[in-house]
């Protein structure tokens, strides 16, 4: 099952897609803020952007997944560097998420108006193994501290809140870190994504805000990493599309030996295979954001399918765009491979394959 189209999804993506065209798709500025903060308000307070999947009572437009997914497939179509993965999809999931009801109360407003922003340490979704933290939390004289680091953490240079996971001594939990608090350094890293900005924050002491309660950590973790797969997923199927389009416009006008090239079959097959893929990873991120939406049980396996269609369609329209461009493909000007590096650093950051592979195989053993 998908979910159907209906005419206030179709006027939300139009809405969306306007506001974020009006940003030229262009590589920030290294060691500089990918997004401007008024800008980010005015989606927020004009669009209700970081609202579209929080319910009434708290403030959002209640659309629910669907409307995220519009929302994240737009944003990936222009590789636009607003805080929506960071913030709205990890930060207000992890929210959604813990059943704090305090912090949800106390931190949601700020978000939903853009006047802040938060995200989530990458490390603490992370089950591969891969060293990206060492976090350790102590309560002292009733409040805790944490001490360590995280590493590349999405929009962590611009993020009022880091919500992280850390070891107590008698389990994991999650907290949430205020990046100007003393005892917090944030360094920006390189990343072959020149789109958006990464992170790694150290700790000395910071005071810091437990999330739920005891042993309720990895849970919450697990949710939202379904959420991150099927979010991702959303940005690389929109990424795949765009590129696809572009490619096929200039085999359409680019002329070689008296035709254009789009003339050529060796290059018609090569697009056709494209855009095979492309049909192939629409109709499994519907199918995911279905499940999101329901809350199926199948939601581990399904959005774990999307993730692995949807990267390797957006993997192969990103290279085979800057092949079939040519010489311009390669060119610094040319944003071609500003989605070649978004869909690079995808697979690298957010991709587990072997996780994935085996959510497939046991949701494929589910009655």
């Amino acid at each position: 099952m998908i979910l159907r189209q209906d005419a206030d999804l179709d006027t939300l993506r139009t809405v969306v897609r306007e506001f974020l065209r009006e940003d030229d798709i262009a590589a920030g500025t290294s060691g500089q803020p990918r997004w401007n903060p008024a800008r980010w308000r005015r989606a927020c307070t004009e669009l209700g952007l970081a609202g579209v999947a929080e319910p009434d009572e708290f403030g959002g437009a209640g659309i629910g997944s669907a409307g995220l997914a519009i929302v994240l497939e737009e944003a990936g179509r222009v590789l636009s560097p607003l805080p929506i993965l960071g913030s709205v999809v990890l930060a207000q999931g992890l929210l959604a998420r813990a059943g704090d009801e305090a912090a949800r109360a106390d931190m949601l407003p700020a978000l939903l108006d853009g006047s802040r922003t938060a995200t989530v340490a990458l490390g603490a979704l992370r089950t591969d193994g891969a060293t990206t933290q060492a976090l350790d939390a102590t309560m002292r004289a009733g409040t805790w501290t944490i001490s360590g680091f995280t590493s590349f953490v999405l929009d962590g240079d611009t993020a009022a809140w880091a919500f992280v996971r850390a070891d107590t001594g008698d389990g994991p939990q999650l907290f949430a870190v205020d990046t100007d608090a003393p005892g917090v350094s944030v360094q920006v890293q390189d990343s072959m994504d020149l789109t958006r900005t990464f992170a790694r924050l150290d700790f000395t002491d910071a005071p810091a805000r437990p999330i739920a309660g005891p042993g309720t950590a990895d849970t919450v973790l697990a949710d939202l990493r379904d959420l991150l797969d099927v979010a991702v997923a959303c940005e690389q199927l929109a990424g795949a599309e765009e590129t696809l389009r572009m490619a096929v416009e200039h085999i359409k006008v680019r002329v070689q030996f008296g035709r254009t090239i789009g003339s050529f079959q060796a290059i018609k097959h090569r697009c056709a295979d494209l855009a095979i893929l492309v049909d192939d990873a629409r109709s499994a991120l519907d199918h995911a954001v279905w499940a999101l939406h329901t809350r199926s049980p199948r939601l581990a396996s399904a959005a774990s399918l999307a993730a692995i269609v949807c990267g390797r369609a957006f993997g192969d329209c990103a290279r085979e765009n800057i092949h079939l461009h040519g010489g311009i493909g390669f060119t610094w000007e040319h944003p071609a491979h500003l989605y070649f590096r978004r869909a690079t650093s995808d697979a690298a950051l957010f991709t587990e394959g072997a996780r994935h592979h085996d959510a497939v195989l046991a949701g494929a053993s589910i009655d």
